[in-house]
């Protein structure tokens, strides 16, 4: 087993020890979910690497924007199917939807998408890092030259959920095993393993302040019926978590290395202090919850 671990193979094992047994150690196969928002989740991810890719910086903002547009057409045609959607109008909403996110994104009237890629200096940007002997690694959707340092963002449909200076406090709390937070807790894992990466890329120099911030593309949709259909609108923007990571430090790399010390330890059992609360939070939605063992002993004593 290598020890260099993802934020997403920390967060299964902080969700349920027993749910990365099963998912990564055992390689179990679970039914299929549908593909829908991961191929709109590819779409916008590649279309914005595209765009970044290929823009300049000193193109002006609507050869950006039309770059986009442009782009954002052919990766829909690559990778939506209709066997994802209901019906032909609901494929066609969608991309409506989506279209609608990119346009704003990339709007040249002071999108966000027009400085994103003005000044990327790389896109899905494999990082690397090694604290307190806890080897992490992961890819960065886009690393952004700042005035002063570097910011790496992490595209996402919305932001809901996400850690916020408000939930922050909720990390000490699963730490300590008092509430069962696994969403917010790959956030921090995100944050850590992106903010201390990116310090061994070359394009690195010592002193540049360094940002993380997720960003939902899809944060507000508005939809509006006219005569002669619908037009909907779309608006997104960022969300932080730089000065959460630096706040609450200790406490990120305290649930580090126990999601580390536990997966390279290969231990996957349920912790039974933590048993009732894993069941009630992340039974629910697991893939494999009609096969553990650990799920039906608790049904069984109630």
């Amino acid at each position: 087993m290598s020890s260099s671990l993802s934020p997403s193979r920390l967060a299964n094992y902080a969700t349920c020890p027993r749910l990365y047994d099963y998912r990564y150690a055992q390689d179990v196969n679970a039914p299929d979910r549908t593909e829908l928002y991961l191929n709109q989740g590819t779409i916008y991810h590649e279309t914005i690497e595209d765009v970044c890719d290929a823009t300049d910086r000193g193109d002006d903002p609507e050869t950006i924007h039309n770059r986009a547009m442009q782009v954002f057409d052919a990766k829909w045609d690559e990778h939506s199917t209709p066997d994802d959607y209901e019906s032909a109008a609901h494929q066609e909403y969608q991309r409506t939807e989506n279209r609608a996110a990119i346009a704003s994104f990339f709007d040249p009237d002071g999108g966000d998408g027009i400085e994103h890629a003005r000044y990327s200096v790389a896109t899905e940007c494999w990082v690397e890092c090694e604290v307190d002997g806890r080897e992490l690694h992961g890819k960065a959707d886009n690393v952004v030259r700042s005035d002063d340092g570097l910011h790496i963002f992490d595209y996402k449909r919305n932001t809901d959920g996400v850690l916020s200076s408000g939930t922050a406090e909720y990390l000490g709390d699963h730490l300590d095993g008092e509430a069962h937070e696994p969403k917010r807790v790959r956030n921090a894992f995100q944050t850590a393993t992106y903010v201390e990466g990116v310090k061994n890329e070359p394009f690195y120099e010592d002193g540049m302040k360094i940002r993380f911030s997720f960003y939902g593309i899809l944060n507000s949709t508005s939809f509006e019926s006219t005569p002669s259909g619908y037009d909907v609108s779309a608006r997104g923007w960022p969300r932080e978590t730089t000065e959460i990571y630096e706040d609450h430090y200790d406490t990120i790399w305290a649930l580090i290395r126990d999601a580390h010390d536990g997966i390279t330890g290969e231990t996957y059992e349920p912790d039974l202090l933590e048993l009732d609360r894993i069941t009630e939070e992340a039974c629910p939605d697991c893939d494999y919850r009609e096969m553990c063992a650990d799920r039906l002993s608790t049904e069984v004593q109630r």
